[in-house]
């Protein structure tokens, strides 16, 4: 099949394709270890396509392949909230647990040095965007914990949670003093203990 010979549908599948196989390399590879030719090669289309079609740079489709991954993200908590057998702390704690270890849920969490290089290639008005974005997903899941804002903002929430991430994912380049033999037990305790405290915040029935 031509370039020339794409349809509309055609076209939109190939958007999709680039989100789904983007995020699944960047998951198992990360930033570092995936370039945007590995992604169209097993996209199958040429670069030229790509930006006359998609995207200006690697750094965009990145942008946009973590906001179609807050679909997926929200999604689980989704599921995981009308799981009837589980408490809100095991909920939360669920979800801190994938996106600590997110590779294993096939989730692409960036790292220290991952989120200075989309910070470096993204405009003000870019960032914003995007941060305003990360605010509004975490809106969303506190809506679905039933954390009421004023107890705890979308903001200091996304704080509390990347506070947890980051220190797992970097310590080992970022972090020369922390001990990375222990670095599984502190991100679980890290866990535990958060998942205690934003339970302890939300409006409840019981």
């Amino acid at each position: 099949m031509s370039k020339k010979g794409y349809s509309k549908e055609e076209r939109e599948q190939v958007g999709r394709d680039l989100l789904t196989v983007g995020l699944e390399m960047l998951s198992q590879r990360g930033l570092k270890g995936t370039t945007l030719q590995d992604i169209l090669q097993a996209v199958g289309i040429s670069k030229p396509f790509f930006y006359g079609n998609y995207y200006t740079s690697l750094a965009e489709l990145v942008i946009h392949i973590i906001n179609y991954e807050i679909t997926l993200l929200l999604r689980e908590v989704q599921q995981s909230v009308e799981n009837q057998e589980m408490s809100l702390e095991e909920i939360i704690h669920h979800f801190l647990d994938m996106v600590t270890h997110s590779r294993q849920h096939h989730f692409f969490v960036m790292t220290q040095e991952e989120e200075m290089w989309v910070y470096k290639h993204l405009s003000p008005e870019e960032f914003e965007t995007y941060q305003q974005g990360q605010a509004r997903f975490y809106e969303q899941v506190l809506a679905l914990w039933q954390i009421p804002q004023d107890k705890c903002t979308p903001k200091e929430l996304g704080n509390l949670i990347l506070s947890v991430i980051l220190i797992y994912n970097s310590a080992a380049r970022s972090l020369p003093f922390f001990f990375p033999e222990e670095l599984e037990r502190t991100a679980k305790a890290q866990a535990t203990a958060l998942s205690r405290y934003l339970a302890s915040l939300a409006d409840t029935d019981e």
